[in-house]
């Protein structure tokens, strides 16, 4: 038996491995300090006071979008005396409605090329042009011109905030800022209910009510100037996990493991192969970060701006109209105490984020049909039962204040699961574009209703009728989607399908796979949702795209 070596060094133990696996994270450390030692400038209040400029951005947007509650600032329009004909009111909706889609994309680019400080010095300049026109509200063409330049600017002064969302690292944080910015977006009807509060109760004119809201233009503007930086706050790559780290160590393919643990290593490996090879006909179907081209010569997203458009029009058309469709079945004080009580709904749309979160994260396509049977519903109620006072209460306007929030929460999370994040913004910009041109049908419609046919009965029994064919076509919004799939067995079937999909790492005899999991990314910019399956050994990384988060 040979004599051990007394000059030899003693073999490698996974002691030595956790010392290694410390160096590695001491040196990470030094480099993350490193970094933080290179933040800008600009940045440093920011990243000094997270929680309260993140706030701050919550804020601006709750004040801002005020464009939606144009059912609470109708009767005070009628009260003060201005005989603006439904056809007009429509035409001013439109205006705001239309201004606000539109924008997306030009924002976004204005965002990208020259920052969040400029882009929101234009918007609160143009946000306070608008609220100014809007104090000349007996002047059609002001009204219009300005309630189009609010609905315009808004995005504007929303999209310099979103990439706070980097503030607060790899936790929940993140997501919890981006689902308060959705949150935000829909209480800002309340806005128009508090101005229908003050009128009613206080006497106080709409025209001086649009004058003191330009105080809040003014401080965007000044946020703006003084705060917001040139440049967005980027997301940090995401630390490795433990497992991930000890799985990079050099002692993972050890001999002094034991054989207990290279076989669970090896099978992992095994397992990790099958996947990517079953996952091969899903990955011909998949449009994820295909080239734009790609995208717009097939079906899908069209499918899917076809889906949003007719939804996103028939709840538009239900505030643009429910005055005077209520005056038509119920007596003044009747239609106005059930306008009171839509005012106050309409703000709490966000209450459904949690399921609409659950039904995104496990079956998707069920979101796309849930909004499509919620439109049934409430369209149905509107056709055939509009005289009825508590259907109104319990089935319609929840639904108008609850589907604003699915719609477009469904939305931003299919663009980016099925088409991925290389043109995320492109993509939401040209959605809106299609929206946008569906909603100029609304004035026309209402003139029909109004003028010509003296109901609204033909024109709710279309929207009614034109919801049936979506049950099908939105089938075809994701080109990846089967019967059945849950997204937790899309994700295993197409573990390649997103960013960096599967990277294979060999360290020594054993083969470990280090799996960048399938990410639900929401990018505005360099605001992120991030929503990652959580695998054996993962390492979890986000990218951060030129895209726009824009809400109705």
């Amino acid at each position: 038996m040979k004599s051990p070596n007394p000059n030899e060094p003693p073999p490698p133990s996974l002691e030595d491995g956790d010392s290694v696996v410390d160096e590695q994270d001491s040196q990470d450390q030094s480099t993350s300090s490193s970094r933080d030692d290179a933040v800008p400038d600009e940045h440093v209040t920011l990243r000094q006071h997270p929680y309260v400029w993140a706030a701050v951005g919550v804020t601006q947007t709750f004040l801002t979008a005020i464009m939606f509650g144009w059912a609470s600032l109708v009767p005070i329009l009628r009260a003060e005396g201005l005989t603006y004909t439904p056809t007009e009111l429509s035409q001013i909706f439109t205006a705001g409605a239309v201004g606000n889609y539109l924008a997306t994309l030009p924002f976004g680019l204005l965002l990208d090329w020259y920052g969040p400080k400029t882009t929101g010095i234009v918007a609160s300049l143009l946000y306070g042009l608008g609220l100014f026109l809007c104090s000349f509200n007996d002047v059609f063409w002001c009204f219009v011109f300005g309630f189009g330049l609010v609905g315009l600017a808004r995005p504007g002064i929303q999209m310099p905030t979103l990439h706070l969302a980097n503030l607060f690292g790899h936790g929940s944080g993140g997501a919890v800022y981006m689902s308060a910015q959705a949150a935000a977006f829909d209480a800002g009807t309340a806005i128009f209910a508090l101005f229908h509060t003050f009128y009613f109760s206080f006497g106080i004119p709409s025209k001086t009510m649009f004058l003191v809201y330009i105080i809040v233009p003014m401080w965007t503007l000044m946020t703006a100037i003084c705060v917001w930086p040139n440049e967005t706050i980027a997301k940090e790559e995401a630390p490795m996990s433990s497992d991930a780290s000890a799985s990079a160590s050099p002692t993972i393919g050890s001999p002094y493991f034991s054989p207990k643990d290279r076989k669970a290593l090896a099978s992992e490996r095994r397992r990790q192969v099958q996947v990517q090879q079953q996952s091969q006909s899903t990955r011909l179907r998949s449009q994820v970060n295909a080239p734009l081209s790609v995208v717009l010569s097939h079906v899908a997203f069209y499918a899917l701006a076809t889906w949003v458009s007719i939804h996103i029009y028939k709840l538009n058309y239900i505030v643009a109209t429910i005055n005077d469709q209520l005056i038509r079945h119920f007596d003044s004080a009747t239609a106005n105490q059930l306008i009171d009580i839509l005012g106050a709904m309409l703000p709490f749309g966000f209450v459904v984020l949690p399921i609409v979160a659950t039904m995104l994260h496990t079956q998707p396509m069920v979101a796309l049909q849930v909004a499509n049977v919620v439109g049934l519903i409430y369209g149905g109620v509107m056709t055939y039962l509009p005289h009825v006072y508590w259907l109104q209460i319990l089935v319609v306007f929840p639904a108008v204040a609850t589907s604003r929030q699915l719609v477009y929460s469904t939305l931003f999370h299919t663009i980016g699961q099925v088409f991925g994040f290389a043109n995320y913004g492109v993509l939401l910009g040209l959605t809106n574009a299609i929206a946008s041109l569906v909603q100029t049908l609304q004035t026309p419609m209402v003139y029909w209703s109004e003028t010509v046919l003296g109901s609204y009965f033909w024109s709710n029994f279309t929207l009614w009728v034109v919801t049936i064919p979506l049950f099908v076509s939105v089938l075809y919004s994701d080109p990846t989607w089967r019967p059945g799939m849950k997204r937790s067995n899309r994700n295993k079937r197409s573990a390649s399908q997103q960013g960096g999909r599967a990277k294979m790492q060999d360290n020594g005899d054993n083969g470990v796979i280090v799996n960048e999991g399938t990410s639900l990314l929401f990018s505005a910019s360099a605001g992120e949702f991030q929503d990652a399956e959580d695998n054996t050994t993962q390492v979890s990384k986000s990218t951060a795209g030129s895209s726009t988060f824009q809400n109705i």
